[in-house]
C-alpha cells in the first residue's frame, strides 16, 4: 500500500505544482497572443505526459507491450479504445510515448492501403519539443473539469469535456472542432466510446442493453456509444482528419479505480494493439459510422477473448496476430521526471518561505473556481477570445 500512496500522491502533487509553478503564469498569454498561448500550453502538457511514463516505468517497474501499427506524430487522428479500468489514462500516456514514433516509410503499418499519403509538414521549435505536430487531446466527462490541478489543466489545454446531453454536448463538440480548424491544429483526439469503464456494474448494464436492442453479449467490452463518434467523425474530416486508430488495452492484474492503486494493485504487464484506418477506408454517412464502430467492438471482444486464451490479439484484416513492436527508451522521459521533480522543490520552497507565492495559490484557485461556475470553465473563454481576434 505504501508504494500505492506515494505513486498516487507524486503524481498528483507534479500536477499541482505544474499548475501553479507554470501554467499560471502563461495563462495571461491567452489574452495576449492566444497562437502563442496555444503552443506553450501545449508544450507544458507533452512534457508532463512524459512524467508518468517514467513514474511507472521507471519507478514502478511497469512494461508496456506494444502491438500493431505506430501513430504518426504529424497528422489529425481519433483514437478510439475500450474503457477496461477508470484508470486507463494513466497507461494511455505510456502507451503513447511508444506507438507515437516518426515513420519515413510506411512499413510498419498493417492497414490494406500501404500508400497512406504523408506530406511532408515543416516543424517549428514547439513541435520539436513535442516531438511531432499533432497534440493528444482527451474526450473527457463534464465534472473532471472540475478537479483542482488536473482538471484546470485540461481547461486550459481545451480538451473536449462532455455532460451526456446531447443537445449541449452537440454545440461543445462544435466549438472543440471548429477552434483547432481555425487554428490549423494537428490533434490526436483520444474517445472512449463505451463512457464508463468494465466493472461488474456497467458490465451488467451493457448485458440489459444488449438484451433490449437484440445485439450481441459482449465479456470483455461495453457496447459502444456511437452517436458522439459518428458526430465527432464527420465533423472533424472537415478539418484535416487523416486516420482512426482502433485500440485495444488488456492487463495481466488490473487496477479497476483510484483506490486499487492507492492500494498499490498496480499492473505489471499492460499490452496495447493499435490498429490503424485510413480515413479515407472509413464510410461517410453517420448511420454508417456507427455500424463501423460497433463492428470494431464485435472484433474487439473477440480478440480480447483470444488474448485472455493464449496471449495474443487478432489483427483482422490480416486474419493473423499483430507485430509486436520495440519499446522506445526511456532516456527522454527520465530527463522530464528531473524537470519536473526540480518544479515540485520550487512550489514547496515558495509555498512554504513566500508570502506573494501563497497569495498567488490562493488567488488561481479561487480565479478557476469562479471561471469553472460562471463560465463553464477556461476551454469556452479560450472559443470567446479566437471568435474576438477572428482568426478564419
Amino acid at each position: 500500500m505504501a508504494t500505492g500512496v506515494l505513486v498516487c500522491a507524486a503524481w498528483y502533487y507534479t500536477i499541482l505544482a505544474g499548475f501553479y509553478v507554470l501554467y499560471c503564469p502563461v495563462l495571461y498569454l491567452m489574452f495576449i497572443k492566444h497562437i502563442l498561448y496555444r503552443k506553450v500550453v501545449d508544450v507544458l502538457f507533452s512534457l508532463w505526459e512524459l512524467y508518468p511514463v517514467a513514474l511507472f516505468q521507471w519507478c514502478c517497474n511497469t512494461e508496456l507491450h506494444h502491438y500493431g501499427d505506430h501513430v504518426n506524430p504529424d497528422e489529425t487522428t481519433i483514437i478510439v479504445m475500450n474503457h477496461r479500468t477508470r484508470v486507463d489514462w494513466n497507461y494511455v500516456w505510456i502507451a503513447l510515448y511508444h506507438a507515437t514514433q516518426k515513420r519515413e516509410r510506411n512499413t510498419d503499418c498493417t492497414c490494406k492501403d500501404k500508400n497512406i499519403k504523408k506530406p511532408e509538414l515543416k516543424r517549428d521549435l514547439f513541435n520539436v519539443i513535442t516531438r511531432g505536430k499533432s497534440k493528444i487531446k482527451f474526450v473527457l466527462k463534464d465534472e473532471i473539469k472540475t478537479v483542482p490541478g488536473m482538471g484546470w489543466i485540461m481547461q486550459l489545454n481545451y480538451f473536449l469535456y462532455v455532460k451526456r446531453n446531447w443537445q449541449q454536448d452537440e454545440v461543445s463538440m462544435t466549438q472543440f472542432v471548429d477552434y483547432y480548424k481555425r487554428l490549423r491544429y494537428h490533434h490526436q483526439v483520444v474517445l472512449f466510446p463505451e463512457g464508463t469503464d468494465l466493472s461488474e456494474d456497467n458490465r451488467r448494464r451493457s448485458e440489459k442493453f444488449a438484451l433490449s436492442r437484440q445485439l450481441p453479449n459482449f465479456e470483455f467490452v461495453l457496447h459502444p456509444r456511437t452517436t458522439g463518434w459518428a458526430v465527432l467523425c464527420s465533423r472533424l474530416r472537415t478539418s484535416g482528419l487523416a486516420s482512426v486508430y482502433d485500440v485495444t488495452v488488456a492487463y495481466d492484474a488490473p487496477a479497476q479505480t483510484e483506490m486499487d492503486l492507492l492500494h498499490g494493485k498496480m499492473p505489471k504487464h499492460v499490452h496495447f494493439h493499435f490498429k490503424r484506418y485510413d480515413i479515407d477506408d472509413l464510410p461517410y454517412e453517420e448511420e454508417e459510422l456507427r455500424t463501423w464502430l460497433q463492428d470494431r467492438w464485435k472484433e474487439k471482444n473477440a480478440s480480447l477473448e483470444r488474448f485472455h486464451k493464449d496471449g495474443s490479439f487478432i489483427d483482422f484484416p490480416l486474419n493473423a496476430a499483430p507485430k509486436i513492436q520495440e519499446p522506445r527508451p526511456l532516456g527522454v522521459a527520465k530527463l522530464a521526471f528531473v524537470f519536473w521533480t526540480v518544479i515540485d522543490v520550487l512550489f514547496i520552497f515558495w509555498l512554504y518561505y513566500s508570502v506573494l507565492f501563497k497569495f498567488w495559490v490562493i488567488y488561481h484557485t479561487l480565479l478557476f473556481i469562479l471561471v469553472t461556475k460562471y463560465f463553464g470553465g477556461f476551454h469556452n473563454i479560450q472559443y470567446r477570445i479566437l471568435d474576438k481576434i477572428n482568426i478564419r
